[in-house]
C-alpha cells in the first residue's frame, strides 16, 4: 500500500437526537487506523490508502454503527454516524457524564479548566432544582459572597472581569438577586467550561476569567417534557423534532420557561426568615432554540429572556433585566478538511433602583452584539489548528448619584475588532512495547484585540502545555489579557444588587499607562496525578497580576474631584483538588489557599495596598453522592437501563467552609449637614442632618466570622412503563443552621446573616 497515494475521512459522531458524542472511536479495522471525537463530535483519519474501506463508528453504551467509504487519491470524504442507545447497560459501567473520569487527560492541556457536566450539576444538593450557581460555588478558586445579592469572584477576578458566553452569546447578567440560582436552566445545558486563569486566545475581552455555556440540541428523534415544581421555582420544558431526518438530524425545537415565586410562599413555608416578611425576590427565565442538522453540518437559532425584581419598598427597589438572541452554525464543506463555525448574536441588559425620593437615582444599561468567524483543521488525527475573526460593539448609559449627591454620568458607543490563532501540537513517542504514548502537548496563541474608543492594539500572546509521564502529568499556562468595561459601582461594596457597566473612560485619574483600559497577566503551574483507577488528585498553583484596573471612585466629595481611578491588584494561591468518580460513588473535594491585594494611587506619594471585600484566605469544599438501586433486568439477566436514568435513589452532600471577609471597622458616629442656608451665618443647632459614621483610616481591616454549610438532599424516582420518569426530591439548605454573616450593617448596627435552614420539596416529571 503506498500512503502517499491516500486520502482523509473526517466527520462527526452524534447520538439520536443529535447531540456530539466526545471521545468516541472511528477506525477501519482492517487498517488499524483510527481516531478519536473531540468535545464537538468531530474526528479526521489522514493518510488512508485509496480504496474501499470498512468505517466503524463505536462509544460506551451504544450499538456499533458500520459504513462503507470509498476513499480516492487526495480526497477528503465526510462521513457521519448517529448511534443509538443500548437497551442494557453493563454494571460495570464507570463513566458519569460525557468523559471518562479519573483518567488524565493526556492529548488536553486542562490546567486552569473545569468542564461541569449537566450529570454534576444535578448531583449537587440543592434548593428546589439543581442550578449552575450551586455547582459553580464548590469550584476551585470560586469565592462567593452571599445568597442574597451575592457576587462571584474566580481567582482574584471582580464579576465584570468574568466573560460568560451561551453558545458564543455574551451574557451580561449571568446571576438572579437570589445567588443559589443562574439564569441557565440545567435541563438545556451541554456542557459548561470554566477557565480559572491563562486561558487560551480564543476567549479575550475579560482579563480574570471565562465561563463558555453550551446548550444541547431538542431532540430530534422524540417529543419530550419536563416539569417541576418547588417552594422556590416551577419551571417547564417541551422539545421535539419539527422534521425527522436522517444520521441524527432534522429540524427541532426546544422550549424552557422558569418562574420564581419566593417572594409570594416564603411568607407561610418560611415564616422565620427576615421575621416573617418573607423574601422579596422574583425573577423569570425564558429560552428557546430551533436546530436544523443534517447529521453533519447544522445551524442554531436561539434567544433568551430573562427578569429580576427586589422590592425593598424602603428605602429602594431595584430590577434588572436582560434579553437576547442569535445564530450559530457548524460546517464540515465537502472536499475539504476545514471545519467552518460561526456564530452571531445580540444581548441587552438594563438595571434601575428606585426610591420613593428618588435623591440618590441609579441605572445603567449595556446593548451590543457580538460576532465570530472560525476556521479549524484536525492535523493527523489529534493536532488542531484554529484561525478567528470576531468583530463586536456596544452601547452603554450610565447614571450614578452618591451619598453625596454628586452625579457621575456617561454615555458612549464603542467597537472592538479580534484577530486570533491558536496551535495544539501532541508530541507522541514510540514506547519499547511498540505503542505510542502521547508524551507532550504544547499550545500556543496569539490574540490581536482592537479597541476602537482607545485606538489601540493590544497584542496578548497566550501558551499552554503539558507533560506526560506514567500516571503523572505537568501543566503550566500563562498570558496577557485586556477588557473595555469596568464596574458601574466601587469594588469596595460588600453587598450591591445594582450591577452596572460602563467603557473604560477617555481619561483616568493616576493612570501611568497610555490607555485606560483594565489589563493583567496570569500564571499557572500544576501537577496532575493518577493514584488509582478512578481517582485523581491535581495541585495548581496561580498568580494574576492586574497592571490596570479601573473603578468608581466612591470617595468622590467635590464636582472637580475624579470619577474614576486606576488601581493596582494582585491575586495568587494554591489549590488541591480530589476527585472520585464511578457508576455509583461521586467524590470531589478541593481546598483552596488565597491571598487578594489592591494598591490605590488617590496618594501618589503614599500608595495604600489593601486586601479587597472577596479577599477569602481558606475556603473548602466537599460534594459527594451516591446512587443506588436499578429499574430491573432484561431477558439476559443484565441491567435495564431506561432512557432518562439507572438508579432509584441518590443522596448527596455537600459542606463548604471559607475564612471571614475583610471589612472596615466603624470608629463613631456624628450629625453630618448636608447643606448650610445661610453660610456662616447658619444656625447649626437647628439643622437636621443625617447620620454620619466614622470608620477606621485602616482600610478592610478587620474580619468577619467563618463561614460554613451543610446541604443534603436524597432523590427517589419511579420509572412508569419507560415512559414517564417521576422524581420526588429531598433537601435541606444549611442544615444545622448555621449564623453564616453576610454583612454588618452599620447603621442598624446589627449583623446581617444568610439563609437559615431552608428545607424544600420538589417534584418533577418527565416524558
Amino acid at each position: 500500500m503506498v500512503y502517499a497515494q491516500s486520502g482523509q475521512v473526517r466527520g462527526t459522531v452524534v447520538n439520536a437526537d443529535g447531540e456530539p458524542l466526545s471521545g468516541a472511536a472511528v477506525y477501519i479495522p482492517q487498517l488499524k487506523l483510527g481516531a478519536y471525537t473531540n468535545e464537538q463530535g468531530i474526528y479526521s483519519i489522514p493518510r488512508i490508502p485509496a480504496g474501499t474501506w470498512d468505517l466503524v463508528a463505536t462509544y460506551f453504551g451504544f450499538d456499533s454503527l458500520h459504513k462503507e467509504v470509498v476513499v480516492e487519491f487526495g480526497s477528503v470524504k465526510t462521513v457521519g454516524f448517529a448511534l443509538k442507545e443500548q437497551a442494557i447497560s453493563m454494571n460495570e459501567v464507570e463513566i458519569l457524564g460525557q468523559k471518562p473520569t479519573g483518567v488524565i487527560q493526556k492529548t488536553e492541556v486542562d490546567i486552569g479548566v473545569t468542564s461541569v457536566t449537566p450529570m454534576e450539576i444535578n448531583l449537587m444538593p440543592s434548593l428546589g432544582a439543581p442550578d449552575l450557581a450551586q455547582y459553580l460555588q464548590v469550584l476551585p478558586g470560586v469565592v462567593f459572597t452571599g445568597d442574597q445579592g451575592g457576587q462571584l469572584y474566580i481567582r482574584g477576578g471582580t464579576p465584570i472581569m468574568n466573560m460568560v458566553l451561551l453558545d458564543d452569546m455574551i451574557i451580561y447578567s449571568p446571576f438572579h438577586s437570589i445567588g443559589l440560582f443562574s439564569v441557565f436552566d440545567p435541563d438545556y445545558i451541554r456542557s459548561v467550561d470554566v477557565y480559572s486563569a491563562a486561558f487560551p486566545g480564543q476567549y479575550g475581552g475579560r482579563v480574570s476569567s471565562v465561563i463558555d455555556i453550551r446548550t444541547r440540541n431538542g431532540s430530534f428523534s422524540k417529543f419530550k417534557t419536563k416539569l417541576n415544581v418547588n417552594p422556590f421555582t416551577a419551571a417547564a420544558m417541551v422539545e421535539g423534532p419539527l422534521i425527522r431526518g436522517k444520521n441524527g438530524g432534522g429540524l427541532s425545537f426546544l422550549v424552557s420557561a422558569r418562574n420564581n415565586y419566593i417572594d409570594k410562599t416564603a411568607q407561610t413555608v418560611y415564616p422565620y426568615i427576615n421575621n416573617g416578611e418573607g423574601l422579596p425576590y422574583n425573577f423569570l427565565d425564558l429560552y428557546g432554540k430551533v436546530t436544523a442538522s443534517d447529521g453533519v453540518n447544522y445551524a442554531n437559532l436561539f434567544g433568551f429572556s430573562q427578569r429580576d425584581n427586589v422590592n425593598y419598598e424602603f428605602p429602594a427597589d431595584i430590577g434588572w433585566q436582560s434579553t437576547g438572541g442569535g445564530a450559530n452554525f457548524q460546517l464540515l464543506p465537502s472536499g475539504s478538511g476545514a471545519i467552518v463555525s460561526g456564530a452571531f448574536a445580540y444581548s441587552q441588559y438594563s438595571t434601575a433602583l428606585e426610591s420613593g425620593s428618588e435623591t440618590y437615582p441609579r441605572r445603567s444599561s449595556i446593548a451590543g452584539f457580538n460576532g465570530t468567524l472560525k476556521l479549524g483543521y484536525i492535523i493527523n488525527s489529534i493536532d488542531e489548528f484554529s484561525f478567528g475573526l470576531t468583530f463586536l460593539g456596544f452601547s452603554t448609559d450610565y447614571l450614578f448619584t452618591n451619598s453625596f449627591g454628586l452625579q457621575t454620568r456617561q454615555q458612549a458607543s464603542n467597537s472592538e475588532a479580534v484577530v486570533y490563532t491558536r496551535y495544539k501540537k501532541v508530541f507522541r513517542v514510540k514506547q519499547a512495547n511498540g505503542k505510542t504514548f502521547d508524551r507532550a502537548v504544547i499550545e500556543p496563541s496569539l490574540r490581536l484585540h482592537y479597541y476602537n474608543n482607545q485606538s489601540q492594539i493590544m497584542a496578548e500572546p497566550r501558551l499552554r502545555a503539558k507533560l506526560n509521564f506514567d500516571g503523572l502529568s505537568f501543566s503550566l499556562g500563562t498570558g496577557l489579557y485586556s477588557q473595555n468595561l469596568m464596574p458601574a459601582v466601587s469594588d469596595r461594596d460588600v453587598v450591591n444588587l445594582f450591577q452596572g457597566f460602563l467603557s473604560s473612560p477617555d481619561e483616568l485619574a493616576y493612570s501611568t499607562k497610555p490607555h485606560t483600559l483594565q489589563t493583567a497577566w496570569h500564571g499557572l503551574f500544576g501537577v496532575e496525578a493518577e493514584i488509582v483507577r478512578n481517582l485523581t488528585t491535581t495541585v495548581e498553583g496561580w498568580y494574576k497580576g492586574f497592571t490596570q484596573v479601573t473603578t468608581i471612585n466612591r470617595d468622590k466629595i467635590f464636582a472637580e474631584d475624579p470619577d474614576f481611578i486606576t488601581e493596582l491588584g494582585a491575586a495568587y494561591g494554591l489549590d488541591l483538588i480530589l476527585k472520585y468518580q464511578t457508576k455509583q460513588v461521586y467524590f470531589y473535594a478541593n481546598y483552596g489557599l488565597a491571598k487578594v491585594t489592591r494598591t490605590d494611587r488617590i496618594q501618589t506619594d503614599n500608595p495604600r495596598t489593601y486586601p479587597p471585600v472577596w479577599d477569602r484566605r481558606h475556603t473548602a469544599n466537599l460534594v459527594a453522592a451516591y446512587r443506588k438501586g436499578n429499574f430491573g433486568k432484561g431477558s439476559d439477566g443484565r441491567m435495564f437501563k431506561p432512557r432518562f436514568t439507572d438508579s432509584k435513589w441518590e443522596f448527596s452532600v455537600r459542606w463548604s467552609l471559607g475564612s471571614g471577609f475583610p471589612f472596615t471597622q466603624t470608629q463613631g458616629y456624628f450629625e453630618k449637614l448636608d447643606f448650610i442656608e445661610d453660610g456662616a451665618q447658619t444656625d447649626i443647632s437647628t439643622q437636621n442632618g443625617q447620620l454620619g459614621l466614622i470608620l477606621s483610616e485602616d482600610l478592610n481591616a478587620g474580619r468577619l466570622p467563618y463561614y460554613h454549610r451543610l446541604d443534603l438532599s436524597v432523590d427517589r424516582r419511579w420509572l412508569i412503563s419507560n415512559l414517564v420518569l417521576i422524581e420526588l426530591s429531598g433537601g435541606v439548605i444549611n442544615t444545622y443552621n448555621r449564623d453564616n454573616i453576610f454583612y454588618f450593617d452599620r447603621v442598624r448596627f446589627a449583623a446581617v446573616y444568610q439563609f437559615p435552614i431552608l428545607p424544600s420539596l420538589s417534584l418533577t416529571m418527565r416524558y
